[in-house]
């Protein structure tokens, strides 16, 4: 329609004109322009708060797995936790994890000559508690085995690397490390230990198939006039 109520040639009052076969529009239905969706945008104030709490628990949305980095320092095994693991490069084989500048520990480790990581599995959510803590004894009770480089491993885990310091890159309030993989294994048995939400969690078993398949749809039938 034109202001005053004429319509325009070829165009019926109150249709909408039919789009043309050859613009586009749904694939198949040509001439049948789709309906532009609409998406909900975030409020201005949730993009400038960019705040240490806010990205904790934002990032905190995104679910990883949990490693120990470990090694023997004066015949001792010492180590920390990180779910900032992140597999890098297949050639060179590399992954890196990141360290807070405020750790305490990392300064043990950083002058080793191999270093252990370990991906954790589900049953060890109590290693995973007790690794992360500020104890002396990190290790007492733990199933851990050193290599001959001197890296520390803990049995029952999903996978394992051994490695060395390739490079340490500072990065705002942490070192990323990124480490050449020297030797590595896994047992594709054993389920992840997963961190989401500043907690340790499972993953839910698939549900057993037992055969069970759903019944097929009926076939519509027309009713007898």
């Amino acid at each position: 329609m034109v202001p005053g109520g004429h319509a325009r040639t070829g165009e019926q009052p109150g249709i909408r004109p039919e789009v043309r076969a050859d613009e586009p529009g749904v694939p198949g239905q040509p001439g049948i322009r789709p309906e532009p969706r609409t998406r909900a945008q975030p409020r201005a104030a949730e993009h400038e708060d960019v705040s240490a709490a806010r990205l904790r628990r934002v990032f905190g949305a995104f679910p990883t797995g949990v490693t120990v980095i470990a090694a023997l320092v004066d015949g001792t095994p010492v180590g920390l936790t990180a779910n900032s693991f992140t597999a890098v490069s297949l050639d060179p084989p590399l992954l890196s994890v990141c360290v807070a500048h405020t750790s305490t520990t990392w300064p043990l480790l950083a002058d080793r000559a191999r270093l252990g990581v370990t991906v954790l599995g589900a049953e060890q959510e109590s290693a995973g508690s007790q690794l992360a803590s500020r104890r002396d004894d990190r290790f007492a009770g733990l199933d851990w085995y050193e290599t001959a480089g001197g890296a520390v491993l803990l049995d029952g885990a999903g996978a394992w690397f051994e490695t060395s310091i390739e490079q340490q890159i500072r990065a705002g309030d942490h070192d990323i490390v990124l480490l050449r993989i020297r030797a590595l294994d896994a047992d594709h048995a054993v389920p992840p230990l997963v961190f989401h939400g500043s907690r340790f969690r499972r993953l839910e078993p698939p549900a057993a198939d037992n055969g069970h398949r759903p019944a097929p749809r009926p076939t519509p039938t027309q009713e007898p006039s």
